[in-house]
């Protein structure tokens, strides 16, 4: 029964998603945020992407990354407006109370240790005004992406207690504001630029792709679409919007 349950709960996720619209994760967070001029921390930031672009658009923003060389990547890249980056974890913020309009969660949450998400919200409403914007974009655990992926780093558990705890956070001192989900594409121009950006991100996947080289290629073939002479992978995503009291 409990199987069923499963499947039956997977294929009404396959069917919302498929019939979703596929849009940046700019352009959702534009359209949910309205960035410009306000003061926006962007957690798990990693190189930076997101953070730029909001810069660019005339938001104040600042970057969190715990990792010392996604932050030394994020420096490395040339200024376009009022972006700065911090090493640190969503655990502890470096940032003053209050002091944030829009807190960002873009892709990210999932990361965050199991044990630490009350404490990675609870920091998350410390440096946000009342009033402010609590933003997430998760990744959902289905679509050609997370099917090859998931050779490489099976993400399907984090993620699914990851949405636990965001649809639980209205209790935590936040109003929940709206839901949505859309199709985001991975593009590669081959098989190695996809390992290049994966270990790029952690280093030690480099033995997982030595040992199992032949099923990763194999599902890279099966679940990339051709376009504009490259490989894509649809990715849907789910993103939330809160609200803090």
């Amino acid at each position: 029964m409990e199987s069923n349950r499963k499947l039956i709960e997977k294929l009404e996720m396959l069917s919302i998603w498929q019939n979703s619209s596929k849009r940046s994760h700019i352009d959702v967070i534009i359209d949910l945020l309205s960035p410009e001029g306000l003061k926006i921390i962007d957690i798990g930031c990693g190189a930076g992407k997101i953070t730029r672009e909001l810069s660019e658009m005339g938001a104040y923003v600042t970057g969190i990354d715990p990792g010392e060389r996604q932050i030394k990547l994020a420096r490395s890249a040339k200024l376009v407006g009022n972006e700065r980056f911090l090493e640190g974890a969503a655990e502890k913020l470096p940032l003053d109370d209050k002091s944030m309009d829009i807190a960002l969660f873009c892709n990210s949450f999932h990361h965050v240790p199991r044990a630490n998400f009350d404490i990675a919200i609870e920091e998350a409403h410390r440096v946000l005004k009342p009033g402010g914007k609590l933003y997430f974009s998760e990744p959902i655990a289905d679509g050609p992406q997370f099917e090859l992926s998931r050779l490489i780093n099976d993400e399907t558990e984090v993620r699914a207690l990851a949405y636990e705890k965001i649809i639980n956070i209205p209790q935590t001192g936040f109003h929940a504001i709206s839901e949505v989900i859309y199709i985001t594409e991975n593009k590669y121009k081959n098989f190695d630029a996809f390992r290049a950006n994966s270990t790029s991100i952690n280093p030690a996947r480099d033995v997982i792709f030595k040992n199992n080289l032949d099923a990763i290629k194999t599902a890279f073939e099966e679940n990339a679409i051709q376009a504009d002479s490259h490989n894509v992978f649809e990715n849907p995503v789910r993103a939330n919007l809160f609200e803090r009291l």
